[in-house]
Formats: structure tokens, C-alpha cells, sequence
């Protein structure tokens, strides 16, 4: 449990050190992209997320998918928007969001949600050290966000996203 900086020594420090954990890729440019408004279309900022390929590629870690349904309903939210807003957000490495739950308390109780979460297969990369091929990035990348998409289409039915279109950006 608990929280830790995503930059490449900490990523890489728990990967020597065969340590499990979990991280969300789309970062804050996802965060910007969270539309309250739109229940149809649920985006994932993963397109150009490539660094944890690479640091799984120099350690020979498996990077294993997950997705978590139903977090988007947990909090009511309000995202400041805005050129300076982003510049604001990627300087200071997160996004100022707003959020209330139950009760509208600020930073509140969430709302009752089933959380649904789903891990996927792992998908072994082999250890490139330092040397490794950009075809091997293109490649686990690749892999990697087909398994993601596979996930969402496999489980959004039996977790009330039926309607849901996944789209990765």
C-alpha cells in the first residue's frame, strides 16, 4: 500500500528489486480528458505512455493489464480546464480536480459503487538491459494495449459498460 513518485528511478528501483506494483499510465493528460457529460465514450491516454514498456524491457519484468470499472462514478468532479490549467497541471505532475462524494462532502465518502476489476494475462518481455530494440517497444506496446482493449470488451457488459465505447488516445 501506499503511494510513490512514477518517474523512471523509482519505476526501475522496484523492478530490480522484483517488486509488484501498480501504476495508471494515462496520467494527467487522461485526467483532462475525463468528461462528466459524455457517458458514452470512456478514454484511455495510452498511445504515446511508452516509458513502462521500456523499463520492463530493461528489467525483463512482465507487465500485466488491468482496468478498473465503475471508478468514474465513484466522486461528483470538476476539472479545471484550460491551456494554462494543463501547463499548471504537467509542471507540477497532477491535475487539480475538485471532487465530492456522499453527502457532498469535499474529499468525502465516495458513492457506493461496485468497483469491478479485471486483470488480464501477463505478457512476458525478455530483458534487453540497455540495449533495447525500438521494435521491441513498438511490439510490447503493441501487445499491451490489445490486451487492455480486450479486457474492456470482454468484461464491460457483466460491469454495466455495455453502452460504453473504449477509446484510446
Amino acid at each position: 500500500t501506499g503511494g510513490a513518485p512514477v518517474d523512471r528511478k523509482t519505476f526501475r528501483r522496484k523492478l530490480e528489486k522484483k517488486e509488484s506494483f501498480v501504476f495508471c499510465p494515462g496520467g494527467v493528460q487522461e485526467v483532462t480528458l475525463m468528461d462528466p457529460n459524455n457517458s458514452e465514450e470512456l478514454v484511455l491516454y495510452l498511445q504515446n505512455r511508452k516509458g513502462f514498456i521500456k523499463q520492463a524491457l530493461a528489467t525483463g519484468s512482465p507487465i500485466v493489464p488491468a482496468f478498473a470499472f465503475n471508478t468514474d462514478g465513484s466522486y461528483l468532479y470538476w476539472i479545471p480546464r484550460g491551456n494554462l490549467v494543463n501547463k499548471i497541471a504537467r509542471s507540477i505532475g497532477f491535475l487539480p480536480v475538485f471532487f465530492a462524494g456522499r453527502f457532498g462532502l469535499p474529499f468525502g465518502i465516495p458513492f457506493p459503487q461496485d468497483i469491478h476489476v479485471v486483470i488480464g494475462r501477463p505478457i512476458y518481455v525478455p530483458k534487453e538491459g540497455d540495449d533495447i530494440k525500438p521494435e521491441s517497444i513498438e511490439k510490447y506496446h503493441a501487445l499491451f494495449l490489445h490486451a487492455m482493449e480486450g479486457l474492456f470488451e470482454r468484461h464491460k457488459e457483466e460491469a454495466g459498460y455495455g453502452h460504453r465505447k473504449l477509446k484510446i488516445l
